[in-house]
């Protein structure tokens, strides 16, 4: 599965569901040990560097595991707090080439890092381990992103009035009647 902002979808309860089971790999199933999706294609930017070197880190061949979509599950996360796609700066050639010598995005600066607390960020950290038995339990990130996370409230609209009221016209703008 390709665990991307482009294929995670909101539910009418407003609940993340997963889309797209590309690249899925049943964990328990050990005759598959590489999806013939992930051969055809993949979205390098968000995949773990097992993936591309699997010796360099003891592993017989490439698999998708928990591990990996871990690391891939703070790829979208960093990808929805910065609205950039990991490694935005650089082409897609040289992405693999920069996760396996153990590069990651860097953290946002200014008011594009506003999300980026410093516990977000440990957690991110985290998911990207060189390691992948040194990512953390989805467990123990869920309930550490519950302990950190801002609660969200929509921004009341200007045209929004209370149903007393008549609704006026909207701001007069600059622009020619």
């Amino acid at each position: 599965m390709d665990i991307i902002k482009a294929n995670v979808l909101i539910d009418e309860a407003k609940r993340a569901r997963l889309a797209d089971f590309g690249l899925l790999t049943l964990v328990s199933d050990t005759t598959n040990l590489m999806s013939s999706s992930f051969t055809q294609g993949g979205t390098h930017r968000w995949m773990s560097p097992e993936f591309f070197d699997p010796e360099k880190f003891g592993f017989k061949d490439s698999r998708l595991t928990k591990h990996s979509d871990r690391y891939a599950l703070g790829m979208l996360i960093y990808e929805v707090l910065s609205g950039q796609v990991p490694f935005s700066r650089h082409h897609n050639f040289t992405v693999v080439g920069r996760a396996l010598k153990g590069e990651r995005p860097g953290r946002p600066q200014g008011v594009g890092g506003t999300w980026f607390t410093n516990e977000v960020w440990g957690i991110l950290e985290d998911f990207w381990k060189p390691t992948p038995g040194d990512r953390p339990r989805i467990e123990d990130v869920l309930q550490c992103l519950n302990n950190t996370s801002m609660p969200w409230t929509r921004p009341s609209s200007p045209w929004t009035r209370p149903s007393s009221q008549t609704v006026a016209s909207p701001p007069a703008t600059d622009l020619p009647t």
